[in-house]
């Protein structure tokens, strides 16, 4: 629910730097939930992807530097690749002159997927019940 809450926040904040966002009222709701959508469709493939890896769904547990860094990291790719694909060979969307970019990418979408899942992380810790080595559920 927080990855919901945290990418619909991100992506209504960032729209007006994108070329659609004076598009309508409906037009802007929908493409921007449907962006959210696929925010939380990464953060969730990203975070069992870095599960596989470090060996358990749990592995926010001991957030260290190299989980979190693969969690954050395969989000950053993915967006990376479809902010390129998506603005230069589809056409699907565009950025207005107010968007910085880094070799022609917007930095809004990197910096989500930078900002987001480390705080995602933050906020798995405090809230999921923590399963210690008790041997028993909490």
């Amino acid at each position: 629910m927080a990855g919901f809450v945290l990418s619909a926040a991100w992506e209504f904040a960032h729209s007006p730097l994108y070329t659609d966002h004076l598009r309508g009222v409906g037009y802007v709701l929908w493409t921007r939930l449907h962006c959210t959508a696929g925010d939380v469709l990464i953060l969730v493939v990203a975070f069992w992807v870095t599960g596989l890896v470090f060996t358990g769904r749990r592995w926010y547990e001991r957030a260290h530097l190299w989980r979190v860094g693969t969690f954050t990291g395969l989000g950053l790719a993915y967006t990376a690749w479809s902010e390129w694909f998506n603005t230069t060979v589809r056409g699907t969307w565009a950025y207005t002159e107010a968007m910085p970019t880094v070799f022609g990418l917007g930095l809004t979408p990197l910096l989500q997927w930078t900002v987001l899942p480390p705080v995602v992380v933050l906020i798995l810790r405090k809230v999921a019940p923590s399963h210690g080595t008790e041997g028993h559920a909490r």
